[in-house]
């Protein structure tokens, strides 16, 4: 059975509001379902009596999430972008990709900036893609950090573009106006060209650190 976000929370509301999520083996979580329980940090367990349920939460340390393997494009999504995440999920099966371990909200972009521009810079990391609702900030924020040079994907054209002019290295969709097979073909395209730098972009860069 596929629990969504409405199911989860009445649960949750029925249940104290607090703690973990209990679902019957073999439940899974719809794209916003699984939104949802990282908003509210709560945990998942599962139990073989069929009854959804919440538990009070344990009282021992919880495991951080593994680092991403080397060599993975990093991603995340700024809010519930169910559609985002089926298209990033389906591509994960041709593709080296690693999500980000911070909460999917707008709030945290910076934080993932941050941490998107250490990965590439100690190149722990190629690249990374970002799925917001509207690009403007998520660009002005990348393109602050040196290692980084994002670019909105408004099409196939703009990415190959943005690829062989200024080898972008950060991925930013609007997911709002795009299907799930739009943002997959635009994902597959990023993550599976080459990037190479001219020194003619290099001298175009460096010159412009010097700006005001």
């Amino acid at each position: 059975m596929i629990y969504t976000a409405r199911q989860l929370e009445d649960i949750w509301k029925a249940n104290g509001s607090n703690g973990q999520v209990i679902l019957p083996y073999r439940a899974r979580l719809s794209p916003m379902a699984s939104d949802w329980i990282k908003s509210k940090r709560i945990t998942i367990g599962y139990s073989d009596d069929g009854t959804p349920k919440i538990e009070a939460p344990s009282k021992e340390k919880t495991t951080p999430a593994p680092p991403a393997p080397p060599g993975s494009f990093l991603w995340w999504c700024a809010g519930p972008c169910g559609t985002a995440k089926a298209a990033l999920c389906a591509q994960a099966r041709e593709s080296n990709l690693s999500p980000i371990d911070i909460l999917s909200e707008p709030t945290r972009l910076v934080s993932v900036i941050s941490k998107i521009a250490a990965e590439i810079k100690s190149d722990r990391a190629p690249g990374a893609l970002l799925m917001t609702q509207s690009s403007a900030s998520a660009l002005v924020f990348a393109n602050r950090c040196p290692s980084l040079r994002a670019i909105v994907g408004t099409c196939l054209e703009t990415v190959e573009q943005g690829l062989n002019q200024v080898a972008a290295n950060i991925l930013i969709i609007e997911y709002p106006h795009k299907t799930l097979q739009q943002i997959r073909n635009l994902i597959s395209r990023f993550v599976k060209a080459k990037r190479d730098l001219s020194e003619e972009a290099q001298r175009s860069l460096q010159e412009l650190t010097t700006c005001g």
